[in-house]
């Protein structure tokens, strides 16, 4: 009878030793999961669905102020990703504005954007 209260010791032993700090990781990852689901859904909620519901940064687009031809808008990125503000999609790749777009009607005359 002793061998039994000694063996049933060493297995709640074990099972606290392990269980509970298995259990708390369990927890933790269920608690992170439903977190991070939620804020998923919340940035789903606050982005716009489709190109039509995207904002509009400007109503002139850079291939209609350049009178790019249909073979140049097809092979443009910024007529491609429409979406984004043209000067954007023209950065150098250290992230600089090109020449070009620094003196751009489109640019000078877009909003600022007001911080949340």
């Amino acid at each position: 009878m002793q061998g039994f209260v000694e063996i049933g010791a060493v297995v709640l032993g074990i099972l606290l030793r392990f269980g509970i700090p298995i259990l708390a990781t369990a927890l933790m990852i269920l608690f992170l999961r439903r977190l991070d689901a939620r804020w998923q859904h919340e940035a789903m909620q606050s982005q716009p669905v489709d190109a039509e519901e995207a904002p509009i940064f400007s109503t002139l687009r850079c291939w209609i102020l350049n009178d790019c031809s249909p073979e140049e808008r097809e092979r443009c990125p910024a007529f491609i990703e429409a979406i984004r503000p043209c000067w954007q999609v023209h950065r150098n790749g250290n992230g600089s504005l090109k020449e070009d777009c620094l003196e751009c009607e489109i640019l000078t005359q877009a909003p600022i954007p007001v911080p949340a």
